[in-house]
């Protein structure tokens, strides 16, 4: 899912042209389960949206949250770990994981699980493509 607005909305503007675009999108990675090894899944495995309060700040950034969802396959707690910017990012990335449904996977049996998941939030690109690869790009990188 990839945001788009003008840059009027995101920043100060050199020169006063309004017609440029720019583009975010938000890259999840699951550092611990892995995606594979987990026992309880996002319903909707679609990329996350970026939070509205980010883009019109023209934020980004990544978090690493532990997320606990217990047997029932409700979140009960997210805790941020580590984000850049320092803490800017806690409340809206948090609003986004409030919002997953958690699916048991087929064969596991219901228990709870902590969860370590890594959200980066890239802005700033010209075309859907680039922010892609720009977020590959950051998620790469260190979140600290």
């Amino acid at each position: 899912m990839f945001y788009k607005a003008s840059l009027f909305s995101l920043c100060l503007l050199s020169a006063g042209s309004f017609a440029d675009t720019i583009y975010g999108t938000v890259e999840l990675t699951h550092l611990t389960p892995t995606q594979a090894e987990s026992t309880w899944q996002r319903e909707n495995q679609v990329v996350p949206r970026y939070p509205m309060k980010l883009a019109q700040k023209g934020i980004a950034g990544c978090g690493i949250f532990k997320v606990n969802v217990d047997a029932e396959g409700t979140t009960k707690s997210i805790m941020l770990v580590n984000s850049v910017p320092k803490r800017v990012i806690e409340k809206p990335a948090a609003r986004v994981i409030e919002e997953w449904d958690w699916t048991l996977v087929e064969g596991k049996s219901a228990a709870s699980e902590e969860k370590l998941i890594r959200l980066d939030f890239c802005l700033g690109a010209s075309s859907e493509e680039e922010a892609h690869q720009l977020c590959k790009q950051q998620a790469s990188m260190a979140c600290e």
